[in-house]
């Protein structure tokens, strides 16, 4: 499966290869041996996400790492579990700036521009959820205007956040990003309905079919974040507003929150709303509830269309995956003190 210079190869039994220098993948046949199903010059490829049981040549991997590509394993769980990239693009001047940040206004600056970043998001999903269900769920649509306006009180209360240092202001901030979690999913709670029991996020382990999803989701959109963290120079590992933890990419999580919501959750919320996922598309393994292919396929192929769809944003169209990365710039630059400030992406619609 390909969308524009990505490849996703899924399923299992798949092999990725070289041959007369070009990407290929083969699939086993009923009766024996392999037929290509896939080939592309690596030259042509941004990123290659491998999502099943399968196989990947070494001379593949130094091809596709020599041209730029990177290389992704999510498992059937959403989460991302290995990461292959090209050598960094920058000089360690971002790195030095981005450990000092930590412990000055700069750093603080950044981590509260990620939650005031995710709670207009939150705000502005909630409000284009409610305005299409005026008509036909006035009941919804009145809640999802109470939640919208709950999180935009807690939202006038992060301006007045002191930007002092991580640690000092960190508590905070994450109180209030909470309540907003809290109001947010109570609300999506309600809209979604009991047939596929919801009861609020349930975190890396899900409980649940939308969870499922949304862990899902959230790897793809990990993926993506992790590249333009690589591109722009910064440590994955040394992030602001998240905890740093042993293999936790911190910066990388906390770039997501600036797209969680109008990348991944307004995607997912219309597959339910629109009734083309069922309760019986999903089985619990593991006391983890995962997707079975259909709609495993239909969120991957939907999201991966969706980074290459264009935004308007600062009265620019720009492609989803360009403006990650562009986020990601702006931090290096904002740290690298080439820019005064750094904003944050937010959206109303």
């Amino acid at each position: 499966m390909t969308d524009m210079d990505r490849l996703v190869v899924d399923g299992w039994g798949k092999h990725i290869g070289i041959e007369n220098s070009q990407i290929v993948v083969k699939a086993r046949k009923e009766g024996g041996g392999y037929s290509v199903i896939h080939r592309c010059p690596p030259s042509n490829l941004r990123q290659l996400i491998i999502s099943g049981k399968g196989s990947i040549s070494t001379s593949a991997i130094e091809s596709l790492a020599s041209n730029g590509t990177d290389i992704i394993l999510i498992d059937w769980r959403g989460n991302v579990k290995a990461r292959v990239s090209p050598p960094i693009m920058r000089t360690v001047n971002t790195r030095r700036k981005q450990y000092l940040a930590y412990h000055q206004t700069t750093g603080a600056y950044l981590a509260r521009e990620f939650v005031h970043c995710k709670m207009r998001n939150q705000i502005a999903v909630l409000g284009t959820l409610a305005k299409t269900r005026k008509d036909t769920h006035p009941e919804i649509s009145k809640a999802l205007k109470n939640a919208r306006n709950t999180i935009s009180i807690s939202l006038e209360r992060i301006k007045d956040t002191r930007c002092e240092s991580c640690d000092q202001i960190r508590s905070h901030l994450l109180g209030m990003e909470g309540n907003a979690a809290a109001s947010y999913w109570a609300v999506i709670q309600d809209m979604i309905g009991d047939e596929f029991e919801f009861q609020g996020r349930s975190g890396r382990y899900a409980s649940d079919p939308l969870n499922a999803m949304l862990n899902y989701g959230y790897a793809v959109l990990e993926s993506e974040a992790w590249r333009a963290i690589h591109y722009a120079g910064l440590d994955p590992y040394g992030g602001f507003l998240h905890v740093d933890r042993p293999g936790r990419p911190s910066m990388v999580l906390d770039l997501m929150e600036e797209f969680r919501q109008q990348v991944i959750d307004k995607t997912i919320f219309t597959f339910f709303s629109r009734n083309q996922v069922k309760p019986r598309q999903f089985t619990v393994e593991d006391g983890v509830c995962v997707m079975d292919d259909k709609p495993r396929k239909l969120l991957l192929s939907t999201l991966l269309s969706k980074m290459e769809e264009h935004t308007r944003y600062k009265n620019k169209k720009m492609r989803w995956t360009d403006l990650v990365l562009t986020q990601a710039r702006k931090i290096g630059k904002f740290l690298r003190r080439e820019t005064k400030t750094y904003k944050g992406f937010w959206s109303r619609w």
